[in-house]
């Protein structure tokens, strides 16, 4: 299966970006959507970097990308969106989800979220891990973390991730936790880390993130918060990974499976064996094209069906919530004078893409 893949280079998910480096070259059409006006029609879009013969046979577009593309609903090309972190304006995710044949989200719980709204072509994909970069280290070999621990913090979501990251660098030996590393250097301080304390962001704390699964895949024993989409993904509390319930509890569960050796090397191998055998963006890959081609004789995407009104307003909605106001503003003139319906709920956000566009270029 050929990708078009539209994303934006200046601020695309790292799981998205993982996940686009994963595909092999010969069957991956980069499309930058930088480069192109943020509304770009998808056939001039396809136009300027592809030959008739040379066309995807998908298009993948990861929301919260800098632009869609319009007409989304016209292309006779099947059509994709990755929703990573649908818990965010979930509302919105889901109508931006109906310009799409399939949805592709990072959580179980939201498929049928997507189901009941209408939309007949859902699939739930995990985090995961590139194969290619974790090889399999042996769990039981030299590790002089106690801790350790890779991601983001200082941000309003990650407070409690702070706080306890905080107490168990004091208490144990870790890693420098307030560090950006590269994705080579997290798979070295995973391979060195006997644990993994794992604390999700505060509005979606079950969240099983990329760090859950880097972390098992290194050979490290993770311990995270319950409850967790791992155990939606078949992962067993007590066989693959430890679960904390309080934030006063995890210190001494780390110290209690420091002394345990044998129990954390036990379910540790448990999890790294689990992680590689399914949990890859290898794997990940292979669903989303057996997805795509199971999804040929479904319905396409329910706004192939809508009136132009309703389409109008989804891409409006789009272009105002990640602050492309010209091409909010455009939208809204498409729209205007055809349609008194769809003028009326289009009103308030286009004008609150006007203040904000001339209080932009007044800075």
């Amino acid at each position: 299966m050929r990708y078009g893949l539209l994303y934006d280079s200046a601020n695309c998910h790292i799981t998205g970006d993982y996940l686009r480096q994963s595909i092999p070259l010969n069957q991956a059409i980069k499309l930058d959507l930088r480069a192109f006006k943020p509304n770009v029609e998808i056939q001039d879009l396809l136009q300027t970097v592809c030959r008739w013969d040379e066309n995807p046979d998908l298009i993948v577009h990861e929301i919260g990308a800098h632009g869609l593309p319009r007409d989304l609903d016209k292309t006779p090309i099947r059509t994709a969106c990755l929703d990573i972190d649908t818990f965010g304006w979930t509302e919105l995710r889901v109508k931006w989800g109906m310009l799409f044949d399939c949805v592709i989200t990072w959580h179980p719980s939201y498929v049928r979220r997507f189901q009941e709204a209408g939309h007949p072509s859902v699939l739930a994909i995990p985090h995961a891990v590139d194969c290619r970069l974790f090889p399999g280290t042996s769990v039981d070999g030299a590790r002089p973390y106690e801790v350790g621990f890779v991601g983001n913090f200082g941000l309003p979501q990650y407070v409690l991730r702070d706080r306890i990251n905080a107490r168990l660098a004091g208490r144990f030996k870790a890693n420098e936790f307030q560090k950006r590393y590269s994705k080579e250097e997290t798979v070295r301080v995973y391979e060195q880390s006997r644990i993994v304390v794992n604390v999700s962001r505060t509005e979606f704390p079950q969240e099983a993130n990329m760090r859950c699964y880097e972390a098992m895949a290194g050979g490290a024993l993770l311990i995270t918060g319950m409850p967790t989409e791992l155990t939606e993904w078949g992962f067993r509390e007590g066989e693959h990974f430890i679960g904390w319930g309080s934030e006063e509890e995890i210190p001494d569960l780390v110290d209690q499976f420091l002394r345990k050796e044998t129990q954390r090397l036990e379910i540790a191998c448990a999890g790294q064996r689990r992680t590689l055998e399914d949990f890859t963006y290898q794997r990940c890959l292979q669903r989303i094209s057996d997805f795509a081609a199971a999804c040929d004789g479904n319905p396409g995407a329910p706004a192939r069906d809508w009136v132009p009104v309703d389409v109008h307003l989804v891409y409006l909605s789009y272009y105002h919530r990640f602050k492309l106001y010209g091409a909010a503003i455009e939208e809204f003139r498409l729209m205007r004078g055809r349609h008194a319906g769809g003028y009326r709920e289009g009103l308030p956000m286009v004008l609150k893409s006007l203040y904000h566009g001339i209080k932009s270029s007044l800075m």
